[in-house]
């Protein structure tokens, strides 16, 4: 087997971490599909029951004692009555907010090593409780300093072993973007796009890009296949999703954040694109996952 890619510790030192979860129950929501939901990277074991999971154009089964390993995006999912899940979610990203883990993502398998591991991740931070639930485990908490050090900790022993588990099957970390004064048109393209605000959705490009707006469309097009406004109002309605799944913020703030005069206009533009309205997306998404 290759060694895994090498970087400077510079390079690592820039990740961003946030950890959401780490939780062993019951599946609130089962025998229905879920919606389509946006979810962080992560994994979950079936401790007991079956699932399937729809990302990337597939279906996948995943059998009691298997792990599915979860990339960052949307995903819908549906589980068995009486589904009980040892499941871990969180974020790592590069300092462009690129995920570190993408690509090879989203199959089933098993992996004694990291189910222990997980089982050790849930002992350390929820000290003595046998269950915990999805809510429960992303219920905000206050924390010591050496309480919040030693749940950091954990999360880093059990990253260890997960990154190792992905290497296993020939999952690498994405490669870092390179330097500004050294990226491709492209990459500088999407770095603009990604830094507008949300409420943006009239394409414009970088200063001094050298490329007007059709070149720069039949660019993105080349490389992603879609436009630069189509691009802008995706990244628009996965931050709906994101945001209206959170439940931190009435749909009028959300609109109004998003661009929308009003919420109305919002709950309209929200159905349209996702086919139900924020509030029983917020419902569904919720309870499944």
């Amino acid at each position: 087997m290759p060694r895994p890619p090498e970087f400077t510790a510079d390079a690592w030192r820039s990740l961003r971490w946030e950890w959401l979860w780490v939780y062993l129950g019951a599946v609130p929501v089962c025998g229905v599909w879920s919606a389509e939901i946006p979810v962080p990277a992560g994994v979950f074991f079936i401790e007991q029951g079956n699932g399937r999971i729809r990302a990337d154009g597939k279906e996948i089964v995943v059998k009691r004692g298997e792990a599915f390993f979860s990339a960052p995006g949307p995903r819908q999912h549906w589980f068995a009555p009486g589904t009980r899940l040892l499941s871990v979610g969180f974020r790592c990203q590069w300092p462009d907010e690129r995920p570190v883990f993408r690509r090879g993502l989203n199959f089933a398998a098993k992996s004694a090593a990291l189910r222990t591991a997980t089982l050790e991740l849930f002992r350390r931070v929820h000290r003595g409780r046998k269950a915990v639930t999805f809510r429960e485990a992303v219920k905000p908490a206050t924390h010591s300093l050496a309480t919040w050090s030693a749940r950091e900790a954990a999360f880093l022993d059990w990253f260890a072993v997960w990154s190792s588990v992905l290497h296993q099957n020939g999952i690498e970390p994405e490669p870092r973007v390179a330097a500004k004064g050294r990226r491709s048109r492209v990459e500088q393209l999407i770095a603009w796009l990604d830094t507008r605000p949300l409420n943006q959705t009239t394409p414009s490009l970088p200063p001094g890009f050298g490329l007007g707006l059709r070149r720069a469309d039949q660019l993105l097009q080349q490389h992603l296949g879609t436009s630069l406004r189509r691009y802008l109002e995706k990244r628009r309605l996965d931050a709906a999703r994101e945001r209206v799944l959170a439940g931190s913020g009435t749909l009028k703030e959300i609109a109004f954040e998003l661009g929308f005069r009003h919420a109305s206009h919002f709950t309209a533009w929200f159905r349209r694109q996702v086919g139900v309205s924020p509030s029983v997306y917020r419902a569904g998404g919720m309870e499944g996952a």
